[in-house]
């Protein structure tokens, strides 16, 4: 994963949207701009990468990124 999340999502959206996936592309972008808060971001990135990654029709690579990316989120959350 990339040192800033927020990059990485967005390399991620970026991948998404040259196999042809837009809408999860602007799923995960969407989730950069629709908190109010970096917690609130963190939170709402963390589930559409969650449902990113249930998805059969997302290239291993791409999944294997956004686990990566929840799981960092995960953690920087906390219990």
């Amino acid at each position: 994963m990339a040192s800033d999340p927020y990059q990485e999502a967005k390399a991620i959206a970026d991948s998404l949207d040259k196999v042809g996936l837009r809408e999860h592309a602007d799923q995960v972008r969407g989730a950069l701009v629709e908190g109010a808060t970096g917690t609130e971001i963190y939170m709402i990135l963390r589930w559409r990468l969650a449902n990113l990654a249930q998805d059969l029709a997302i290239p291993a690579d791409l999944k294997a990124r956004a686990i990566l990316l929840h799981d960092y989120l995960d953690r920087a959350l906390g219990p």
